[in-house]
């Protein structure tokens, strides 16, 4: 009976740490990234600002996808996504 006590909770751990591990090694979609700076982008710009501002490209070298996003009154929002969602900062590294 006393082996049960033990063995449950640790049983119980590694199935946790085994999903958990799984839904971090998940990769990104694309879909995943265009919502993410969508919703950033409406986030920024606040009144009159909507996801449906926003379209992604396919992007070059280590950009995956750039977010562009225009509010209605003109301004515009780019968001270059690197090979696992984040943003890159394309002003850094040495020059061309």
């Amino acid at each position: 009976m006393n082996r049960w006590l033990i063995v449950l909770p640790i049983a119980g751990l590694v199935v946790f740490a085994g999903v958990l591990g799984f839904r971090i090694g998940q990769p990104v979609t694309e879909t995943d990234i265009i919502n993410r700076y969508a919703a950033e982008y409406v986030a920024e710009f606040g009144a009159g600002a909507a996801l449906t501002d926003c379209l992604a490209t396919a992007g070059m070298g280590n950009v995956r996808l750039v977010v562009r996003c225009q509010h209605p009154d003109g301004r515009k929002a780019i968001y270059p996504a690197g090979p696992h969602g984040g943003l890159l900062d394309l002003n850094q590294g040495p020059e061309a």
